[in-house]
């Protein structure tokens, strides 16, 4: 690399558009506490190109225009609101900085809540309907935490337990994203109904009704999913305190064997010693129930999936059914309007040459009556009394 170049700080760089990029910038700043990095202005003065950054990391900006960059992009406003890419950003005070982003007009989507492992986060749209996320969870500390994590199954071993709780969090990642999808195939759905009623006005026979039971079972595998993570998620808070329970056991249990039995006696040792068996058994329990938990709510995932997907050849069989009666219909209209055009011309053609025939035929008329010859005089009738003999010479 030139020795006047750089080393990239972080790779992965989001690049947004805006209509309006100065007035984004703007907010951005002030919303969401973004820092100026470069601002690039056109000729015409409005901006063309902007690098913004937020801590260590860093988001391009550009304007929606016509170009080939563009076409391979929408905006949310012309998406329904919906996102195929959302930013996420780390802050250490997600509370504080979702007052700063309400303060300034934001809408907020999903609101600030505490998260498994005790992180925070909440989403939010800008003014033009780009989503953005913001959380305390910081993946560029995951190699720390699995170090401590390795720690401490080192010093207190828990078979079964850490492997159920990364379970149960991949599962509700899990129905997270499938209740998205569905979501999105609803949103999808509410946008479809016009163009269904209007087919069935025109007495198109579009499968409508199994349309309805398709979105029907749709809807009822999303609530076993629904019901499916909130029984995890209890379970795996009983987990969690039987596992505290067994460690605080455990906890003191070492501490009265380093006492060496000073301060307590060898029957309360047992004592802690039971109780300590009593909670990694309850624990046991406890992960075994979570893992059939898991296995009913990767069923109900899987009964969804296919609904999602029953539904989504319904929908494409009904937009093929409505395309093939408008083209129909086109061509019917058409046919019409090129048999009226025939007609209109047989007519025209018609009086033409009956107007044509009329003009013939007074023409051979004249013709006729210039070729008879003129009518001759007729002879006077001779007067009584006169013979031809007594006029005519002899």
């Amino acid at each position: 690399m030139h020795a006047d170049v750089e080393e990239p700080g972080r790779t992965i760089v989001p690049t947004l558009r805006y209509r309006d990029v100065a007035a984004a910038i703007e907010w951005l700043c002030e919303a969401f506490g973004f820092q100026r990095h470069l601002v690039v202005p056109g000729e015409d003065g409005a901006v063309r190109y902007a690098e913004l950054t937020f801590g260590d990391g860093m988001i391009m900006l550009g304007p929606v225009e016509e170009s080939t960059f563009g076409g391979l992009m929408t905006q949310p406003a012309d998406a329904g609101g919906a996102e195929t890419q959302i930013c996420y950003l780390f802050v250490a005070d997600a509370a504080a900085h979702c007052a700063r982003a309400k303060a300034a007009g934001a809408e907020i989507v999903l609101d600030i809540e505490e998260e498994d492992g005790g992180a925070r986060g909440y989403s939010c749209r800008d003014p033009e309907g780009h989503i953005w996320n913001f959380g305390t969870y910081d993946p560029w500390k995951r190699r720390l935490l699995r170090a401590e994590s390795a720690r401490q199954r080192q010093l207190h071993p828990r078979p079964g337990l850490r492997q159920a709780a990364v379970a149960m969090a991949l599962l509700i990642a899990m129905a997270a994203l499938a209740l998205t999808a569905w979501g999105l195939g609803a949103a999808h759905w509410t946008s479809f109904e016009p163009e269904a009623a209007a087919a069935t006005d025109t007495g198109v026979d579009t499968p409508t009704r199994a349309v309805a039971e398709q979105l029907a079972r749709a809807r009822e595998g999303r609530e076993a999913a629904e019901r499916a993570s909130r029984d995890a998620r209890e379970q795996l808070a009983k987990e969690r305190s039987a596992r505290e329970a067994a460690e605080r056991a455990a906890k003191d249990a070492r501490e009265q064997l380093g006492k060496g039995g000073v301060e307590s006696t060898a029957g309360e040792l047992r004592e802690q010693l039971a109780n300590e068996k009593s909670a990694l058994a309850a624990a046991r329990r406890i992960a075994e129930e979570t893992r059939e938990q898991l296995a009913l709510a990767e069923r109900a995932n899987e009964a969804m999936q296919e609904q999602l997907a029953a539904e989504r050849a319904v929908r494409e069989e009904a937009e093929r059914v409505i395309q093939q009666a408008r083209e129909q219909l086109a061509k019917e209209q058409g046919a019409k309007e090129e048999a009226e055009r025939s007609k209109q011309a047989r007519d025209k053609a018609a009086k033409e040459r009956a107007s044509k025939e009329a003009e013939a035929e007074e023409a051979r008329e004249r013709q006729r009556n210039a070729k008879r010859p003129p009518p001759r005089p007729q002879a006077a009738a001779p007067s009584p009394g006169i013979t031809p003999f007594t006029i005519w010479p002899r």
